[in-house]
């Protein structure tokens, strides 16, 4: 049985009933998903597999010689990183009913309702990222059944308000995800007024806007990359079943189009999602895709169809280990054929550490540029007066995935992507540093924070 907790609690006067018209993400439907979320995340039925998960990164960060690392800050971050895998697993489950499908924003830092410019319908939403999270996108899913034909409403935002970059995938394991069919938003019909229409069906079609599900399909993952995080946003997006195919035969979840999954059943998901994520992100992303590669060097990317990664992007996965305060990981890219890219650091549980106030990632849109086309960053943790400076909040030892997206599909075509890295003392950037390199005092240092801030909040909260 499911249990409605949103009506007592609006009851009690603890949630508004009223919408914030202003941010697409803040939805009814969005919501009450969290509410559920919430609720059933605190169930004892995952204790165990939070205990395993956690096993399972402490072992591969000691496989890969990490094992002095695992002090009390590193602790600290795995434990975050378990908890958010953890809430990520029932976010997962909770909208994972293609009877009764709903959009969903997943893969989220924390939300946090603490004043009245900070809400969140008034309940605080634990984090749900996991695996490299993007502080640029919004992430969100669809569930998604061959049985039935669905229609994907949308409306984008026009000029310097759209998203930097927008793709639909279409993928058959929502943990590994494998990709099934892939819409890029560049090749979409958009009307004038920003509205289109994304048609999911198992059959073909000539429409630009179509993707063709299989027998294997089970979401429909949604990614909207925002670049200037001061003006840009995500799109309107809402689903409808067109078509169910004449019949109310139960799909593989069980559920049918008159009674929707229960609780039971949800947990039950989120378990076996939790238990799989373990293996693909705590093996699979953190040592195989990157503690297996040279520490103090980003390689070149590369693209793939598996283990969260967008057919279109070209990932490259690094680790850094500063062993003395005064030294700096100097990274220098191009952006090739991407028509966008970001570059955000992670603590060892593979998610940003307070993307918010911490300057942990730049975009295209957001860093400085040398004279010849590329980009130079310095990660460590005293600031040395570049602008581009990426903070690695004290911490000596991280991870770091570079993303470029955009890109031709076309295995063949090459991507014209750069990337060279090395670690340099920060006494003698200077020398080693473009010479138009944007060096910034104190006071711009902070105005550059809280621009950073107030994008995240207009983008986050109500």
């Amino acid at each position: 049985m499911r249990i409605n907790i949103y009506h007592f609690l609006s009851l009690a006067g603890l949630i508004p009933t009223s919408q914030a018209a202003n941010n697409p993400l803040a939805t009814t439907d969005q919501r009450d998903l969290d509410i559920l979320a919430i609720q059933l995340s605190k169930s004892p039925a995952f204790d165990l597999l939070r205990d395993a998960a956690r096993t399972q990164y402490i072992l591969t960060i000691e496989e890969y010689g990490y094992g002095s690392s695992i002090n009390v800050q590193t602790k600290a971050d795995i434990n975050l990183a378990i908890d958010e895998l953890v809430f990520s697993s029932v976010q997962k489950a909770v909208n994972n009913d293609p009877a009764h499908p709903k959009v969903y924003w997943t893969d989220a830092p924390p939300r946090n309702s603490t004043s009245s410019s900070q809400q969140w319908f008034g309940i605080s939403v634990p984090g749900g990222r996991y695996s490299y999270d993007n502080p640029d996108c919004i992430y969100r899913t669809i569930p998604i059944s061959y049985r039935y034909d669905y229609e994907i409403r949308g409306r984008r935002a026009s000029g310097d308000r759209a998203p930097s970059d927008v793709t639909f995938s279409l993928i058959s394991n929502p943990n590994s995800q494998e990709t099934v069919a892939f819409l890029s938003g560049k090749d979409m019909q958009v009307e004038k007024d920003g509205s289109y229409v994304v048609t999911v069906s198992s059959k073909d079609s000539n429409s630009t806007n179509h993707l063709k599900s299989d027998l294997t399909t089970v979401q429909l993952f949604v990614r909207n990359n925002l670049g200037d995080w001061s003006v840009e946003l995500p799109d309107e997006l809402n689903v409808t079943i067109i078509n169910d195919g004449g019949s109310n035969m139960s799909d593989d979840t069980g559920s049918t189009l008159s009674s929707a999954l229960s609780n039971e059943a949800i947990i039950a998901q989120a378990q076996a999602d939790l238990a799989e994520s373990t293996f693909f992100y705590g093996f699979g992303a953190l040592g195989v895709k990157t503690l297996s590669n040279p520490v103090n060097n980003l390689g070149a990317p590369s693209q793939s169809k598996s283990l969260g990664t967008l057919t279109s992007q070209a990932s490259s996965f690094g680790s850094f280990n500063l062993e003395e305060d005064d030294d700096a990981f100097v990274v220098t890219l191009s952006g090739g054929k991407s028509t966008y890219w970001v570059l955000p650091i992670y603590s060892l549980g593979m998610i940003t550490v307070t993307p918010w106030d911490s300057i942990v990632s730049y975009n295209n849109k957001q860093a400085k540029q040398n004279n010849n086309g590329t980009f130079t960053f310095v990660l460590s943790s005293q600031d040395p007066g570049v602008y581009n400076w990426v903070n690695t909040t004290s911490r000596s030892q991280g991870l770091i995935m570079g993303r470029w997206q955009g890109l031709p599909t076309n295995e063949s075509d090459p991507n014209g992507i750069e990337v060279f890295s090395n670690v340099i003392k920060i006494g003698n950037l200077r020398q080693f540093l473009p010479k138009e390199t944007v060096y910034v005092n104190g006071e711009q240092r902070q105005l550059q924070l809280q621009d950073r801030l107030e994008g995240y909040h207009r983008i986050h909260y109500q």
